[in-house]
């Protein structure tokens, strides 16, 4: 089940913008998903590490956003002057000291409150002008800049123009050093991906690489030659999962690699049966050896849609008669008026439920639900979505506690019109908790009554699991 939803700002998919992190500087993001109904001052974007060895993704505040400022080319910068340097893969703010020969500033950060000024050598096109975004536009803004530009009678000491080109090998995809997967075509090892380094380029398309996990009976890590089609990125870190779903592509960790299968059947203990279609074969994983899977296209990571699980789950009708077999022997069946709780696949919200009401059966173990407390882009109305039973479940009964609530005890915390599954990582007064989410890595502080305890439905009876199911 995907829960739709629109941007309700400015923000679309795809949008060059720039975040800004806890060091005070501003980094380039790419927009995955624009502010929603339920996280209305959130966007989720893609951004790079600020020591740039990988990309990451997450949810970002609204308030910790701007798009990406003009260019201003050939700009002369005077000593004094507020502005923002380039420098270890973000724009650090600074303020200019000196102007030094061959397009180069001396530029200085940090020293404000008493602390100690940190000075370095920038260059010109690595430089540009502090500006505030405020309330939808730039402060100052283009017309007052260019107008500062005319009247700036400062003369620099030999300044000069210089173009930077970035030197590449020609016809290289991937550098040395590169840190990639690895598929093949041969029999028996198609649908699999294997962690590698790029040794050197070979021309015709082809790289010899070096493995990370396979080795030689010497011990010596395993050289080979690959091409250029059978190698991708590491695809970036996502947020932790709470839990998979049946018919949810996965990636699976098996034979130092990563295999592309469908989670067949939920199991206890957080564990999970995957089906591998090209070996028409079913293993049992633990849920820290699965991973999201996502798809190399077009230069671009995309998290697989429902689209592709279904195509890769009707690969086979022995596995999807099998599937049918164990929803029909453990699901209920959920009457027309019945309040429920719907779960939430997608990334950022995963493990969430919200309240719902069934409306109706749509046949093939499909639902239409209405939400208690999501509403419709133009707040009209309460939104009405198909869910797979899987997504569905009846209401906790006896989730309510009267009693306090121990530290690492397993929670369900109201937020954002829905129950988080989260831990209880501090009692911080009688009635009140810091509460531990996996999924957004994040601590929030909240009173007894929005807690509940956390139960699984499973093979239709609730649970309470483990505290190391969580």
């Amino acid at each position: 089940m995907k829960i739709r939803r629109q941007s309700q700002g400015p923000l679309s998919k795809g949008d060059q913008i720039e975040v800004k992190r806890p060091n005070g500087a501003y980094y380039a993001a790419t927009v995955l998903r624009p502010p929603s109904a339920m996280r209305k001052n959130m966007v989720f974007v893609e951004y790079h590490a600020e020591d740039g060895s990988k990309c990451v993704r997450g949810y970002v505040d609204l308030t910790h956003v701007r798009p990406s400022p003009p260019l201003e080319l050939n700009r002369r910068f005077r000593i004094g002057d507020d502005v923002e340097a380039y420098w270890e893969n973000g724009w650090h703010q600074g303020v200019v000291r000196d102007l030094l020969k061959d397009s180069k500033y001396v530029v200085g950060f940090n020293g404000n409150e008493g602390k100690v000024e940190e000075k370095s050598e920038i260059h010109q096109c690595n430089l540009r002008l502090h500006r505030e975004w405020d309330d939808g536009s730039w402060v100052p803004s283009m017309a007052e800049l260019a107008n500062s530009s005319n009247e700036n009678d400062d003369k620099p000491r030999n300044v000069k123009l210089k173009i930077v080109f970035r030197k590449k090998q020609a016809d290289a995809e991937f550098q040395k050093g590169d840190e990639v997967e690895i598929t093949s075509d041969e029999e028996g090892f198609k649908g699999s991906w294997y962690n590698a380094v790029i040794v050197e380029y070979r021309g015709n398309d082809k790289y010899l690489v070096e493995y990370s996990t396979s080795r030689k009976e010497d011990g010596v890590p395993l050289r080979a030659e690959a091409k250029a089609q059978h190698i991708r990125p590491c695809p970036p870190e996502l947020l932790p999962v709470a839990s998979f779903c049946l018919r949810e592509v996965v990636d699976a960790w098996y034979n130092d690699g990563w295999w592309i299968g469908v989670i067949s059947r939920v199991l206890d203990g957080s564990k999970y049966a995957v089906y591998f279609s090209l070996l028409d074969e079913e293993l049992e994983f633990d849920h820290s050896k699965l991973r999201i899977h996502q798809d190399w296209k077009n230069g671009k990571w995309i998290i697989a849609s429902e689209e592709n699980s279904r195509h890769l789950v009707m690969n086979s009708n022995r596995l999807l008669h099998k599937m049918d077999v164990d929803e029909k022997r453990f699901w209920v069946k959920f009457p027309k008026g019945m309040r429920v709780e719907v779960k939430s696949d997608e990334p950022g919200y995963e493990g969430s439920w919200y309240s719902a009401i069934i409306v109706d059966s749509l046949g093939n173990d499909k639902y239409l639900v209405e939400y208690l407390t999501l509403k419709t882009e133009d707040l009209g109305a309460y939104l009405r979505e198909e869910a797979y039973a899987s997504y569905i479940r009846p209401r906790p009964q006896h989730a309510r506690c009267t009693r306090h609530y121990k530290l690492f005890e397993n929670v369900d915390a109201w937020y954002n019109d829905g129950w988080w599954i989260g831990q209880v990582i501090k009692v911080l007064t009688t009635w009140k908790y810091a509460v531990y989410f996996q999924t957004t890595n994040e601590v929030m502080e909240f009173e007894h009554n929005d807690l509940r305890l956390h139960l699984e439905w499973i093979n239709g009876k609730w649970i309470v699991p483990s505290k190391d199911t969580i």
